[in-house]
């Protein structure tokens, strides 16, 4: 993650750049599109918290997955205080004493991390998960390149699998799969927020995507209701591009670090016109996550499971109205 020192002196955000910032940050994925955030506004402060009534204790006990979404909604903060030419100071996990506040932004005037972030503005809106057949175009070295840099920019690593590798990566997912059908628990949970007919938050049935004719497949189908599990079949790519991120420690400190890098490759992927999924069963069981680590990449921790390719255009999930984010003044998440 990149911190940088902000002079905060400097009038009041407007109500204009508040709405920016947040309509930004709220565009972030997360975990089923539950979208598990809520921002606090204070002179030139932004509070990101957890938002406890969206976390999914069946699938994500632990706030993994949780807090690498809040981490990416941190990541468009940044970006659009950049659009807006403001340094960002951000400081994470910032008090013990107030347990779902993952992040504290300080936006401060003059030139902040200036073109880069800012160049990735365009991006936030057009990003989806992209859960359809790719074709087998090879993703060129150059852009490899580029999206491992994004993700050192962040403090994280981006490492791509070979051909052999990726074949274990689908049997991973696969084992993942074959286990979920048998976790009530779970069932039922993902059932709340996955499939029919959605209007702001939750992943619809136009968002599932076709079911992979073939197995192992390199899309994860989410379907729980028989109806969405019934939908039509499709080949996908005989060469899945799969790429891991991982970060140098397992905490939650390191998982706000990765929603971070995870967004901002999503976000440079998506402005070289590449589309994305997650096979993020593998980074949700602990039993399969440690099979990840890569001896060759140093001690990193896994955390997130990236399909990368060129890809059609898909409609974008539903998203709650701005101001069901904002924490006022009296309120405490």
């Amino acid at each position: 993650m990149t911190t940088t020192t902000a002079n905060t002196q400097g009038p009041e955000l407007t109500a204009a750049e508040r709405e920016l910032l947040v309509r930004a940050a709220v565009l972030a994925p997360s975990m089923h599109n539950t979208q598990p955030w809520l921002f606090g506004f204070r002179h030139r402060t932004v509070e990101v918290h957890r938002d406890v009534t969206r976390e999914l204790t069946a699938e994500d006990p632990d706030g993994r997955l949780t807090l690498i979404g809040v981490g990416a909604a941190v990541l468009n903060l940044r970006v659009a205080a950049a659009t807006l030419a403001l340094r960002t100071t951000t400081v994470l996990l910032p008090d013990t004493c107030r347990p779902t506040l993952a992040a504290r932004l300080t936006l401060g005037t003059g030139s902040g991390e200036g073109t880069e972030l800012a160049g990735l503005f365009p991006s936030i809106p057009r990003r989806r998960t992209n859960r359809h057949p790719f074709t087998d175009h090879a993703i060129e070295p150059a852009v490899r390149h580029e999206l491992a840099q994004a993700a050192a920019a962040e403090s994280a690593r981006l490492y791509w699998a070979n051909d052999r590798q990726v074949r274990w990566l689908q049997h991973l997912a696969t084992d993942a799969d074959h286990a979920e059908q048998h976790d009530l628990h779970r069932i039922v949970e993902r059932g709340s927020w996955v499939g029919g007919e959605r209007h702001h938050d939750g992943v619809p049935l136009a968002s599932l995507g076709p079911r992979s004719a073939d197995v192992p497949s390199p899309v994860r189908d989410l379907a729980v209701d028989p109806a969405d599990r019934a939908r039509a079949t499709a080949r996908f790519e005989d060469h899945p591009q799969l790429a891991v991120l991982a970060t140098a420690e397992d905490s939650p400190r390191s998982w706000l670090v990765a929603g971070q890098a995870l967004q901002r490759v999503l976000l440079l992927a998506t402005r070289h016109g590449l589309a994305a999924s997650l096979l993020n069963q593998l980074i949700e069981h602990e039993e399969l996550r440690e099979l990840l680590y890569d001896p060759g990449a140093g001690p990193t921790a896994p955390q997130a499971v990236l399909r990368l390719g060129r890809g059609r255009d898909v409609p974008s999930t539903p998203r709650r109205p701005v101001e069901a984010f904002v924490l006022h003044d009296d309120e405490t998440p």
